[in-house]
């Protein structure tokens, strides 16, 4: 009998800017591969230097793991088809790659017996580092199979997806709205160029470097730095010269000291 290949790989789309097919561990693992037609499978296959293409859902027998690496909008489609097929799910494990969408899209499949997971990058600066969610035995099986390629992984709680959602959200959309604020009041102060590059750098750097070393009574920057009378000065001279600014750090240090529930030094909103 011949030996049964670890992973099968059900794939739609541009392949060319996968994080998880670049691993040497799944070229090197890889078995059948299934996508829209044979020919493109095919294509697949001698892109990746892996695998080898097959016409039905069937041939994923072989594998242990099944990827699902597609856009958002076909991944219902395929987990229908795959609930169609004559596959046997019980001893199988779907992780569906590089995708915001839920773990329990796959409900379907972990319905019929198969171990079910997804994972997303956990940050674009690492290609090679994942957040992975779902069931145990899919999430320690994806989990080898990354590590062998050298990839990090960080293992979610079941159904904690939104909450990495929502901390990403928080950690890099969230803050760019600052920066640019930021940036605006330096470039009004004068500065421009590598000077204004590299400042607003070493401004989050330290940001980040602070709060890594759990300094969260430093959160205040300047304000803990200056006596109340100066900052007192600065803010007044900031809602003469830049009202709309002056707004915009009064709202966002309200919400912060009662983030944080405590007071700082300096102004007081």
């Amino acid at each position: 009998m011949k030996k049964q290949l670890p992973l099968g790989l059900v794939v739609e789309g541009n392949v060319t800017s996968s994080a998880i097919l670049r691993l040497s561990s799944v070229a090197e693992e890889l078995g059948p591969i299934k996508s829209t037609g044979l020919q493109v499978a095919r294509r697949i296959s001698n892109f990746l230097h892996a695998g080898y293409a097959v016409s039905a859902y069937q041939e994923l027998q072989r594998a242990k793991i099944i990827l699902l690496k597609m856009p958002d909008g076909a991944v219902p489609d395929a987990v229908r088809d795959l609930c169609g097929s004559e596959l046997e799910f019980q001893d199988l494990s779907v992780v569906l790659c590089e995708s915001w969408l839920p773990t329990e899209t796959l409900e379907p499949l972990r319905a019929r017996g198969a171990a079910v997971a997804s994972l997303v990058a956990a940050y674009t600066t690492d290609s090679a580092c994942f957040v992975v969610e779902g069931d145990l035995l899919a999430v320690r099986q994806i989990r080898r199979v990354l590590e062998r390629g050298e990839a990090r992984t960080i293992e979610l709680r079941p159904g904690a997806k939104p909450l990495f959602f929502a901390a990403k959200l928080m950690a890099t959309a969230v803050p760019v709205s600052f920066l640019l604020v930021a940036q605006k009041a330096l470039r009004d102060g004068g500065v421009s160029g590598n000077n204004l590059s590299s400042l607003l750098e070493d401004m989050t750097r330290e940001m980040f470097d602070s709060f890594s070393k759990g300094a969260r009574v430093a959160w205040g920057g300047p304000l803990t730095e200056c006596s109340a009378q100066t900052a007192e000065t600065y803010w007044k001279q900031l809602k003469f010269d830049d009202p709309e600014l002056a707004a915009i750090l009064d709202e966002q240090l309200t919400w912060a000291r009662g983030l944080l529930g405590k007071r700082a030094k300096g102004h007081s909103a």
